[in-house]
C-alpha cells in the first residue's frame, strides 16, 4: 500500500516539476539545438554541390566584374535560388541583366552539369 501511494507521489511531483517555466525552456532551447544541428548537417551535401559549382564557374571564368560575381554568388547561394535561375534564364528565355551572352552559357552549362537539377529538368 505504501510503495503505491509513494509512487503515485513520484508521478505528481514529476508531472509538477515538467510544467514549470524552467524546465520548458530548457526543453524548448534543446529542441531548438538539435534541430539546427539537424539541419545543418542534412545540408552538407547540397552546400558541397554549391561550392563546387561556384569553384567549377569561377575558375574557368576569369572575364567577371565584381558585380556579375557577386550575382553569381547570390543566385548560388540556395539549390532553389540555383534551380530558379536555371528554369528562367536557362531553360526558359527570359534576359538576365547581369549574365548574358558567354558568361550566361558557360553559366547554364556548369548548372547542368552540376547534378543539381532534378532529372527532369536537365
Amino acid at each position: 500500500m505504501w510503495r503505491n501511494i509513494i509512487i503515485f507521489v513520484q508521478i505528481l511531483l514529476i508531472i509538477w516539476l515538467l510544467q514549470t517555466n524552467w524546465v520548458q525552456q530548457l526543453f524548448s532551447s534543446t529542441q531548438t539545438t538539435i534541430s539546427a544541428w539537424v539541419t545543418g548537417v542534412l545540408t552538407v551535401p547540397d552546400r558541397q554541390k554549391i561550392a563546387s559549382l561556384r569553384d567549377a564557374f569561377m575558375r574557368n571564368n576569369m572575364s567577371l566584374q565584381s558585380h556579375q560575381t557577386d550575382y553569381v554568388f547570390e543566385v548560388t547561394d540556395t539549390i532553389q535560388g540555383i534551380q530558379r535561375f536555371h528554369r528562367l534564364y536557362c531553360a526558359g528565355d527570359d534576359k538576365n541583366p547581369y549574365l548574358f551572352g558567354r558568361n550566361l552559357d558557360k553559366f547554364c552549362q556548369e548548372i547542368t552539369s552540376s547534378g543539381i537539377l532534378p532529372i527532369g529538368a536537365r
